[in-house]
């Protein structure tokens, strides 16, 4: 079956996922308008390069952080505001409440026969997976393919899609690539995955499945949505 009839209550709210979207408030809010740390001379000091595209401020028992999204968005279609480079950066705030240190960044890029990626901001978590009192940011992008010269393929069992988490400054990524055959679909994820506590990676097989089940993926189900052990690096 394409579908699958599981139904995940925690992860109802992303049943109508968009780009232009924020998570939940509980996952992390719009950082405050005119924060120091965001001008545009602490960006420049934190080194994040594209065009701000998100910003969400949490806090957990580490401090207080920001967590910055960066599109190019330049290569819009009709369907979607694609990107040639998209980056993520999050910092913690100085307890001067003006500075920014590093903690983790990622940087990423379409392949050379794809349209152009964009974060999926509906389908982003900041919240404390494993209750260790640290939350345990996820981030969803997506890779499309084109449609001749000036349109995107935009179905969920067209392309491919990156979820990446950062669990204690550890970063595990699942890449998926789906297509409407069986043996199209594939669901592979770097050795950091299987390194996560059984919490957080059930948690990101009841993310898939609910993707799925809401049409915003067509990841492979064969194996219950566990992602196999890939042998790239990624």
């Amino acid at each position: 079956m394409r579908r699958t009839l599981l139904a995940v209550a925690l992860l109802a709210s992303l049943a109508t996922g968009s780009h232009a979207q924020t998570p939940p408030d509980k996952n992390g809010t719009e950082c405050a308008a005119g924060a120091p740390y965001l001008n545009a001379e602490a960006l420049k000091k934190a080194a994040f390069e594209l065009p701000v595209f998100k910003r969400y401020c949490y806090s957990d028992k580490a401090g207080s952080h920001v967590l910055l999204l960066g599109e190019k968005q330049d290569l819009p279609f009709p369907e979607e505001k694609l990107s040639s480079a998209i980056q993520a950066a999050l910092y913690k705030v100085g307890a001067d409440g003006g500075s920014l240190t590093p903690e983790w960044s990622i940087r990423d890029f379409p392949g050379r026969e794809e349209a152009g990626v964009n974060f999926r901001s509906k389908l982003i978590e900041l919240t404390d997976i494993d209750g260790d009192g640290l939350v345990d940011p996820i981030l969803v992008y997506r890779f499309f393919e084109p449609d001749g010269a000036d349109r995107i393929v935009n179905v969920d069992f067209v392309g491919r899609i990156k979820i990446v988490t950062f669990h204690q400054g550890r970063k595990a990524t699942i890449h998926a690539i789906t297509g409407n055959l069986d043996g199209d679909r594939r669901t592979t994820a770097n050795a950091s995955y299987f390194a996560l506590p059984k919490p957080v990676r059930q948690h990101l097989v009841k993310k898939m499945a609910a993707m799925y089940s809401a049409g915003q993926f067509g990841f492979d189900n064969s194996y219950g949505f566990v992602p196999r052990k890939d042998v790239a690096r990624r």
